[in-house]
Order: structure tokens, then C-alpha cells, then sequence
């Protein structure tokens, strides 16, 4: 996942695919470095900042 003021990555900080609209990738291929072991703890936290961008973007509570 990539700051907003790095161009190089394929999404932005939103998990937003840059190019497209309304395109997120939700999955370890965003990681800009593997981590050592284990990355499902990885993924999964990835997943709980998508679900917090998504409840924030069509505004449920």
C-alpha cells in the first residue's frame, strides 16, 4: 500500500487502483515488501482498514 505521494505504486493510500474508479485491491499483492513469516496477520489487517475505508466511503454506520 502506498502513501498518496508516491506515484510509483500501483494503488493509492485508499487501496484505490490509480487509473481506475472505483477499483480496490484487497490482497498481499499490494505490499511494496514481503514481510518475513507468516503474512496472514498482514492480510488481515489489511482487510480491516478496507472495511473501515468502505464504511467511510458509502458513509454506513
Amino acid at each position: 500500500m502506498m502513501k498518496d505521494e508516491f506515484k510509483d505504486g500501483v494503488v493509492n493510500g485508499k487501496l484505490l487502483v490509480r487509473g481506475t474508479t472505483n477499483l480496490r485491491v484487497c490482497d498481499a499483492s499490494i505490499f511494496p515488501i514481503i514481510p518475513r513469516g507468516n503474512i496472514l496477520s498482514t492480510v488481515y489487517a489489511v482487510a480491516e482498514k478496507t472495511s473501515d475505508l468502505l464504511l467511510e466511503t458509502y458513509d454506513y454506520t
